[in-house]
């Protein structure tokens, strides 16, 4: 069975970490890399033959509050 990984993106581009998974095929290894998006997005890889991108929540999501007075607001836009 071919051997993957499913690495971490951090949010400066860089790998964090990854999650080795052993699949059937990329399709199997897909759906498994798929339960790993969090915050993060993941980048699928056997050997080097890059599978999947899988993207976390939208990044305009992901500022769209900001912290003010201890309160949780929305961005100003």
């Amino acid at each position: 069975m071919p051997e993957y990984r499913a690495y971490t993106v951090g949010s400066d581009g860089h790998f964090t970490g990854f999650e080795p998974l052993v699949c059937a095929d990329d399709a199997e290894a897909t759906e498994k890399a798929q339960r790993l998006v969090d915050r993060h997005d993941i980048e699928l890889w056997t050997g080097s033959r890059l599978v999947a991108k899988l993207s976390a929540t939208p990044r305009a999501r992901l500022t769209s509050h900001i912290i003010e007075d201890g309160k949780l607001i929305p961005k100003p836009e």
